[in-house]
């Protein structure tokens, strides 16, 4: 019976004459999900929107073909003109391709990592935006981008000089003759300290 009597129960507030609501309880078991800040965007919608932006792209160009060189008539050319031409453009794609291979040896000296992930970073420069740029920079885009970029140790300027070994001088003066400069000719024994002569 005592239990019962003391049960409290809410009073009326004075204002409204109504009993105040009771506060629900929060479940303790589960956690409190956090909204991402403003402007976050998760890695997963963008490499969405990078994959749909490519489909796009690839089906742009096949919609429309690229108006490469307006290709004059076969007409105007004589039989050497054509296979000249013939000849530039196959000695054109050849040095494109000697030129690639060549800044990609340089990149993968300057970084040996792009050794052992090699197709990580074929399929990173397929990507359009990333095609557009250098392949040094590419390569720096994709380490940074893999937190595999190491930073250069910053140059401190010039060393600072070291006093190097001195050796204190062995005095030419014995020690009496020294206690004697310091009683009567006092000057010529600072002088003779300040520069290091004595001890």
């Amino acid at each position: 019976m005592e239990d019962e009597n003391n049960v409290v129960t809410p009073e009326p507030t004075p204002g409204t004459g109504e009993t105040p609501a009771p506060e629900p309880a929060e479940p303790a078991g589960e956690p409190q999900v956090q909204k991402p800040p403003k402007g976050f965007v998760p890695y997963q919608a963008l490499e969405e929107e990078r994959k749909k932006r490519k489909e796009a792209e690839e089906q742009l160009k096949n919609l429309t073909p690229a108006p490469s060189e307006p290709e004059p008539e076969d007409d105007v050319f004589s039989e050497e003109g054509k296979a000249l031409k013939g000849d530039i453009k196959a000695l054109n794609e050849k040095l494109r391709s000697l030129e690639k291979r060549e800044a990609r040896k340089e990149v993968e000296i300057e970084f040996p990592i792009l050794k052992e992930r090699k197709e990580e970073f074929e399929t990173f420069l397929e990507d359009e935006e990333n095609s557009r740029i250098s392949i040094r920079k590419a390569a720096q885009l994709f380490l940074a981008e893999q937190n595999l970029l190491v930073e250069k140790p910053k140059r401190k300027g010039l060393e600072k000089p070291t006093g190097g070994g001195q050796v204190i001088p062995e005095p030419k003066l014995t020690a009496e003759e020294i206690d004697d400069m310091m009683k009567n000719d006092w000057r010529r024994y600072e002088k003779l300290l300040r520069e290091g002569k004595i001890v």
